[in-house]
């Protein structure tokens, strides 16, 4: 079924989801309690919400530049970089302006935090070992652009390799899995994290070529993943985390990690291979409300730490229900003119 724009529905409600998730994971994963109970462990997966972000957009990417008669280095590359600064440029500004408007000056920035995440080199020095810079002014969900960034770039050449490019993939992938359990760089961790979005990309191949999806077609995808879940559990072991879960972050941290990472692949996998068999029953109950918020979803994802998350900047309301509710509306409000007003502009002016 499609939308408005040649745009997948399902992926979109997915994308709506996934950033409300997201935001739902930062506000109440440390406790929800209604009527004396305590709901918070429904929103302790945000790690995962990010996974499902970058298999959606595996699929995305692909199916858009298949469909485009463009298929240029120049143009790839303009699409995806604007569509990723333009926001993020306006979310550092209004970042930084109310990080003045708390201390009512001027603060000084850090010029390597700032250039690296410009560059997209960021991630959470907490959860990852070899991270270059944290996220820019502790803006936590930023970490994930990095891994799009360079997966956007990592799709473009190995898109033209052509009919091995999914061999290709997770063959690295699973090598790269090894060497990150002696070496755990970046530079492995980026190439064995592809696997995850590049599975989009065949779920994306599979519905273009109108082919059947079912675990006999998927049996490399899910060979590779369940390779690399088995080398993350070797690397769970290797760094004796194994009966010590609450040192260094736990399983929020590695070396556990990146094996929830890819375990959670592997769940979505087979849960949509099955899922699809029965026609995605209970589909638009769960998901079809959020359809109405992928429009700003980046928008949200990217602005929800500062404007809703940290709020202080509504403590002239004193009840606190309503100090949250105003954060909500703000953040909403915000997104939407980002994404629904400044972007499009800007984007004009500029091509």
């Amino acid at each position: 079924m499609m939308i408005e724009g040649h745009k997948l529905y399902k992926l979109e409600a997915l994308r709506g989801f996934a950033a409300i998730y997201v935001v739902f994971h930062h506000l109440f994963a440390s406790g929800l309690h209604v009527f004396g109970k305590d709901f918070s462990i429904l929103f302790r997966f945000g790690q995962e919400a990010v996974i499902l972000f970058f298999i959606l957009s595996g699929f995305v990417i692909y199916f858009s530049l298949e469909k485009s008669k463009d298929k240029s280095l120049m143009m790839f590359f303009s699409k995806r970089f604007l569509r990723i600064y333009i926001p993020l440029i306006f979310v550092f500004i209004a970042n930084y302006l109310l990080f003045c408007f708390y201390n009512k000056s001027f603060i000084a920035i850090d010029i390597n935090e700032l250039l690296g995440n410009l560059l997209m080199l960021q991630d959470l020095k907490d959860k990852r070992p070899d991270v270059i810079v944290s996220p820019f002014l502790g803006n936590i969900p930023l970490w994930s652009l990095s891994y799009e960034w360079y997966f956007y770039f990592m799709f473009f050449f190995v898109f033209k390799k052509g009919t091995n490019s999914s061999l290709l993939v997770y063959f690295s992938a699973v090598i790269a899995a090894v060497l990150y359990v002696f070496y755990p760089s970046f530079i492995f961790r980026l190439i064995m994290y592809f696997a995850i979005w590049w599975t989009g990309v065949d779920f994306a191949k599979f519905y273009i070529g109108k082919k059947e999806i079912s675990f006999n077609s998927f049996r490399i995808i899910l060979i590779a993943l369940l390779s690399i879940s088995s080398i993350l559990i070797f690397n769970v072991y290797y760094n004796g985390a194994l009966n010590n879960i609450n040192r260094a972050g736990g399983i929020g941290a590695h070396p556990w990690l990146e094996l929830r990472h890819f375990v959670f692949t592997i769940v979505v996998v087979g849960g949509a291979i099955v899922w699809k068999k029965i026609n995605w029953i209970g589909f638009d109950f769960i998901f079809k409300p959020f359809v109405y918020v992928a429009p700003i979803s980046f928008g949200i994802y990217i602005s929800h730490w500062f404007l809703l998350y940290n709020h202080n900047y509504l403590n002239f309301i004193e009840n606190t229900s309503l100090r949250l509710i105003s954060a909500i509306i703000v953040c909403i409000v915000f997104s939407y003119l980002l994404e629904i007003k400044l972007f499009p502009k800007v984007k004009k002016m500029i091509l």
